[in-house]
């Protein structure tokens, strides 16, 4: 009897327990926003472009850390609105699909992780001075289950916030990274046929070269432009003099035409002889100019050649920041005269 009275009393108190807990586990709100945000210091349509493919989220993603089994498998379309990806891994399995997409300022996404309900990830991209500002987070609605699942882990804040905040500093990490590659290609002798060209002149300190040349080919382009002359080419900047005692340039900077160009004003018409050069093929952020400019010397030594004495040397822009974002896809033909 006193058993079964002790048996009783231990199934009522198992009852409150479970009745209790059951109606506090339903208090709990339900609703939830989490998200994490940090600077880093690369264009904004490079760290948009890196997050709207899927296949580019084993660059930096967190989980890999956590669960190195994890196989992400992808369909044909991984970017962009009705892009998606699943994944398998020691803790279970997922998927994820693009929904709406805002360019270089929002990526919402939707992610089962098969429990039922299906929160909101969410990207917002801002521009900042020499950066992005990046926020990544999850929102939505949590069952009852999920509930209890978070309530034995801690919380949803406390588990995923620290995920976040890895992820982002990874994808930091990796951005940076990717912008300082660069690699010089030695092409060898080249017969550059020249030809005609417009073009704008100046003398600068080297430090002021960036911000004069970009000035300068824009003024060109737009003279251009409002005249309806057509670019026959890639923009060039044409060196005649680089002082390196006083630390002086005098350039040009051109664009080709096909046929000689009666102008007015500051803006000039040239022509560039045919003329016997060595090429290098430099792929780069343009703060790794002078290193490819010395490269360049040195295998012209290397390959037994010496380079034309009082000739102008010159660059070719075939792809810039007009083009792509990431400095690290920039490429600038180098053309030395040579004997």
């Amino acid at each position: 009897m006193i058993i079964m009275r002790a048996l009783k009393y231990i199934v009522l108190f198992l009852l409150i327990f479970i009745i209790g807990g059951s109606i506090y586990i339903a208090t709990l709100k339900a609703d939830y926003n989490t998200k994490s945000t940090r600077t880093i210091k690369v264009p904004i349509e490079m760290v948009f472009n890196e997050i709207n493919d899927y296949k580019n989220w084993n660059n930096w993603g967190p989980w890999l850390e956590m669960d190195s089994s994890i196989v992400a498998s992808y369909p044909e379309i991984t970017s962009g609105v009705g892009a998606s990806y699943s994944w398998t891994g020691a803790e279970g399995s997922g998927s994820m699909k693009t929904i709406s997409i805002i360019p270089n300022k929002e990526i919402i996404q939707q992610i089962d992780f098969g429990s039922g309900s299906a929160p909101e990830v969410y990207w917002k991209f801002n521009a900042v001075e020499n950066g992005t500002e990046v926020t990544w987070g999850m929102r939505g609605k949590n069952s009852f289950s999920e509930k209890l699942y978070w309530l034995f882990k801690g919380g949803i804040e406390k588990n995923m916030t620290p995920m976040y905040n890895r992820g982002l500093e990874l994808l930091d990490q990796y951005l940076t990274k990717e912008m300082e590659k660069h690699s010089f290609n030695f092409k060898g002798i080249v017969d550059y046929g020249g030809g005609f060209y417009l073009y704008q002149t100046t003398s600068c300190k080297m430090d002021l070269f960036n911000d004069n040349m970009r000035e300068m080919m824009a003024n060109v382009s737009n003279f251009m432009d409002e005249n309806t002359i057509e670019k026959y080419g890639n923009p060039f900047v044409l060196y005649h003099k680089w002082d390196e005692e006083n630390k002086t340039v005098m350039f040009s900077a051109c664009f080709p035409v096909n046929v000689r160009i009666i102008t007015t004003g500051n803006i000039l018409t040239g022509f560039q002889e045919p003329v016997k050069t060595f090429k290098t093929e430099f792929i780069g952020d343009y703060k790794f100019s002078n290193e490819a400019w010395i490269a360049a010397s040195k295998a012209i030594s290397d390959a037994g050649l010496i380079a034309t004495e009082n000739a102008e040397p010159f660059e070719i822009y075939k792809v810039g920041p007009e083009n792509t974002s990431n400095p690290a896809k920039w490429i600038t033909e180098i053309y030395i005269p040579v004997n």
